[in-house]
């Protein structure tokens, strides 16, 4: 499977990923922008606000009924940030025309909604909806809102805040509360223009429809910017090693579990030709079923009620993640740092390191059973400079030593500890099974 790049306009690339063993198609159009502290939020509402509806299908229910009548055409928004890149737009499932029954061209009747969601949204008095603005940040706060009530999850998000403080990757893709309300449809409106003036803006196409009639279409989608966008520059601040001594972190939560978070600086990004190598390690360390930290921390020591590895391919950071008892913290910190110094001497057996391989190539090998999937693969390539195939990195993975584990581990350095401490005021944590990892 070889990605297909076609030009639309400068700032403006149509890719297309061939696959066959669908019965639908999926395009998305997606902005590329440098994360950033004061447009994040507007971003992340833009979307939302542009959803509601457009010039000809002025609210949900219209638009909804309009690509029902599409055989049942799915249109969703996305909003997320790879490294320090926002990435944020539409995507499109939809049937194949030659499944239609009778001579709908379901592709270009599809593109034409998206057109007027991305260019004539609904509007009043020459601006976006204030009674869309105003009901779409309130979704956006409760979403904010729901983040913070996942305790495993906001405890990640308040490690990488410290850990990554004065550095890009530290702002979150929704913005916070307090930057949430005070936009105004005005602001909306002009931030709105701007973002075909400002993104890199990538489209994908999944299926296995004419490459020329996609491109045609595709061109025909992006007439308005014809003329092309400027193309901001995008990369990642990367710190190969933590700077100084680890900082710690405790904080008070009203929950019975303790959450915590080691932040490491992995010293490997997507970009270097060898990191399938860290790869490799960051999966027998903490990412499989049989890893160290699963086998060890929480089975054997019983020190946590879960325990996994996950990175950041673009930032180059590692985080463990573990929820423990308040008292088993000193000893479960411990362990994962000794597990983590185990493997960086060797001690892990040829089963453990085949294990770990095998693992990490059966979900190379699933990303061809989405394309969601295939897209969100190529698209971090794409940000990395590279091409390269899941396939392709199978090969790579089953040839990976176990010296090229050891010094893997040995090239991660500890930045940051933090500790959400929970209180025992709380009978329960909204949204959360206390072991996660069954």
């Amino acid at each position: 499977m070889q990605l297909l790049k076609k030009a639309i306009a400068e700032g403006i690339t149509l890719n297309v990923i061939p696959a066959d063993k669908f019965k639908t198609d999926r395009i998305s159009v997606n902005f590329l922008t440098p994360l950033n502290s004061e447009k994040a939020a507007l971003n992340a509402l833009l979307v939302k606000v542009l959803g509601r509806g457009t010039k000809s299908w002025p609210d949900m229910k219209s638009l909804s009924r309009a690509l029902d009548d599409i055989y049942g055409t799915g249109l969703s928004d996305h909003n997320y940030k790879r490294g320090e890149t926002q990435i944020f737009g539409f995507s499109l499932g939809m049937l194949k025309s030659e499944y239609a029954v009778d001579e709908t061209d379901i592709m270009s009747e599809a593109l034409k909604i998206l057109s007027e969601v991305l260019f004539e949204p609904a509007l009043e008095n020459g601006g976006l909806r204030t009674d869309y603005v105003e009901t779409e940040k309130k979704n956006l706060i409760d979403d904010i809102k729901a983040k913070i009530n996942n305790k495993s999850g906001w405890a990640l998000e308040r490690c990488v805040e410290e850990m990554c403080a004065g550095e890009s990757y530290s702002v979150s893709v929704t913005g916070t509360i307090e930057q949430v309300e005070k936009i105004k449809p005005e602001e909306l409106m002009e931030h709105y223009k701007s973002i075909f003036k400002n993104c890199r803006i990538e489209i994908f196409y999944v299926g296995n429809a004419d490459v020329d009639r996609v491109n045609g279409l595709i061109k025909n989608l992006m007439v308005p910017l014809s003329d092309g966008v400027k193309v901001p520059a995008l990369s990642a601040d990367v710190k190969r090693k933590a700077d100084n001594e680890p900082r710690e972190i405790t904080e008070d939560i009203l929950a019975k579990q303790g959450k915590l978070v080691l932040g490491f600086r992995s010293g490997s990004v997507l970009e270097d030709p060898d990191y399938h190598m860290f790869k490799v390690f960051c999966e027998l360390y903490g990412g499989s079923p049989t890893c160290k930290l699963f086998e060890n921390v929480r089975e054997r020591l019983s020190l946590c009620y879960y325990c996994w590895a996950s990175n950041e391919a673009f930032k180059g950071i590692m985080l463990v993640s573990s929820g423990i008892e308040n008292t088993e913290k000193d000893k479960a910190q411990a362990e994962i740092l000794r597990q983590l110094g185990l493997v960086a001497e060797g001690d892990f057996t040829d089963k453990e390191l085949e294990n770990a391989k095998l693992s990490l190539c059966n979900g190379y090998k699933e990303i061809y059973d989405q394309k969601g999937s295939l897209e969100a693969w190529y698209l971090g390539r794409l940000l990395a400079g590279r091409e390269d195939s899941p396939l392709e990195n199978v090969d790579k993975i089953m040839k990976v030593t176990r010296e090229e584990v050891m010094q893997k581990a040995a090239g991660v350095s500890l930045d940051t500890v933090y500790f959400m401490h929970g209180t025992e005021e709380a009978d329960t944590e909204e949204g959360e099974d206390e072991d996660v990892s069954d």
